[in-house]
């Protein structure tokens, strides 16, 4: 009897540190997407995005239709482009995150608003997806697709 309690409780303890961890690893890839969307909304400095994507990331873009490469400069000359939208603006309407070990994705919809050269505001619905890898404790983008909602 004592055997089948150890064990059970030893299988309990294995199960709560692994829902923990689970759960702490979750926050932190939605905290690394939160990361993202604010430094979009406030960064002056495409370096200040592209340091949030590992240096093999790709991304296919909301407002390019091309496939970007983080080995080429291609992601950095997109946020050169993107950043010079006056006001620009990244708001969360929805986030999923799927844990996969050290890799993650987080899926939703966002919003990017900006003022056009009339000083009117644009708003572009759109849905994304984030795929995250872990390197060095930190959660590195390593691929994001991005597209306008139909």
């Amino acid at each position: 009897m004592r055997t089948l309690t150890r064990w059970t409780m030893s299988l309990g303890l294995y199960i709560l540190c692994t829902t923990l961890f689970a759960a702490s690893a979750e926050t932190k890839v939605s905290e690394a997407y939160h990361q993202w969307c604010t430094t979009l909304s406030t960064a002056k400095n495409p370096q200040n995005i592209v340091k949030l994507y590992a240096p093999d990331a790709t991304l296919l873009p909301t407002f390019s239709p091309k496939i970007l490469s983080n080995r080429t400069d291609e992601i950095t000359h997109y946020f050169e482009k993107l950043l010079k939208l006056h006001q620009l603006k990244c708001s969360t309407d929805r986030l999923i995150v799927v844990m996969l070990g050290d890799t993650a994705v987080g899926t939703g919809f966002y919003t990017f608003s900006y003022l056009d050269e009339q000083h009117h505001v644009k708003k572009t619905p759109a849905r994304f997806t984030f795929v995250y890898r872990k390197e060095n404790q930190q959660w590195m983008i390593v691929h994001h697709h991005s597209s306008v909602l139909p």
